[in-house]
């Protein structure tokens, strides 16, 4: 049975009311963290009254992290629903084409030899990410963008920086805690300009992202079918790819590679509020936000000699998912 508009209304209230608000209960929670003394109740009521220490004192250490989480989860969400429009496959995800690894290996490389330049690592490393996805596009082009052939060699391009971020770790001197740690994304205390540099540069591509939803919706109706409606098919998906290279750009630097978030928020976003993506890209933002910070939650309050890796959780759960909707589409096209 169709639902109504009053209907379809009061759904999308309610599914933004609850993300809203378990945004909300993950901020307090991850603002506990690590202090288990202190209660939920106490640490709400010392966020609105300002005047309990302890309450001060774990906002100070914790907030920072708990908004990269938040904006870098919201970037890496947004970055996925780009490229499934761009290669027209749920599948796509940007740790899948090898975008990911790329844009953290610009990062750590500006990281070890320009240090003055962390600031803008992002920018640089979004710079290269996009060189990277544009040989990838040039090497998938054929009468057209195929997404299988962007998934293979993406896979390829991914597995070649893997190894070259491993490289330089050795060369670095790294030890094997940190490398794990970089390869599977890590939410270390930042430093304040890292925050300021993630929550500023996240928001620009989002808000990039929200303007492009109406293009996104009529690419999903197929090349021949864009270009009818007067849609430069090949123009606009270069203008997302570029916007989703950014975003992935800006988490890649700050968080480390965090794998399948991008397929996990865009799918929940879809079963809940349909394939429109005027709905589908603000609650991946959401959703991607939420999944990251629930991660480290879960990853702070498990009894483990180190605070277990965000992406550690984001790929078992993703991974999984991924084979899910993988064996899917083979039987399908059986």
């Amino acid at each position: 049975m169709k639902m109504t508009a009053k209907n379809k209304i009061i759904k999308k209230a309610v599914v933004y009311g609850v993300s809203v608000l378990l945004t909300l209960f993950l901020i307090v929670v991850s603002i506990k963290a690590g202090y288990d003394k202190a209660t939920l109740g106490r640490v709400i009521k010392g966020l609105f009254s300002g005047e309990d220490f302890v309450v001060d004192t774990l906002v100070r250490v914790n907030l920072p992290r708990t908004l990269v989480a938040l904006f870098s989860g919201a970037a890496l969400a947004v970055a996925g629903v780009l490229f499934q429009s761009v290669t027209r496959n749920r599948l796509a995800d940007p740790s899948i084409v090898g975008v990911s690894s790329s844009t953290y290996t610009a990062g750590l490389t500006i990281s070890l030899l320009f240090p003055a330049l962390i600031p803008f690592s992002p920018l640089f490393a979004g710079v290269f990410g996009m060189a990277v996805f544009l040989l990838i596009f040039r090497l998938s082009y054929s009468h057209g963008v195929k997404s299988n052939r962007i998934l293979t060699i993406g896979a390829a391009v991914n597995a070649v920086f893997m190894m070259i971020i491993i490289t330089i770790a050795v060369m670095q001197n790294m030890s094997a805690s940190n490398v794990l740690l970089s390869l599977s994304g890590s939410l270390a205390v930042p430093k304040p300009e890292v925050v300021y540099s993630t929550i500023a540069l996240s928001s620009v591509g989002l808000i990039a992202a929200l303007f492009c939803a109406g293009k996104c919706n009529i690419l999903a109706l197929g090349d021949k079918t864009a270009q009818g409606l007067g849609v430069n098919v090949l123009r606009m998906k270069l203008i997302l790819a570029a916007i989703s290279v950014f975003l992935t750009a800006v988490a890649a630097v700050n968080v480390g590679i965090t794998a399948f978030l991008g397929l996990l928020a865009p799918l929940i976003a879809k079963k809940l509020l349909g394939g429109s993506h005027y709905d589908v890209l603000p609650l991946s933002a959401f959703l991607g936000g939420i999944c990251l910070l629930a991660a480290d939650c879960l990853g702070r309050a498990m009894n483990t000699p180190v605070t277990l890796p965000v992406g550690i959780i984001t790929t078992v759960i993703g991974g999984m998912v991924f084979i899910v909707l993988l064996a899917r589409s083979y039987k399908n096209a059986d």
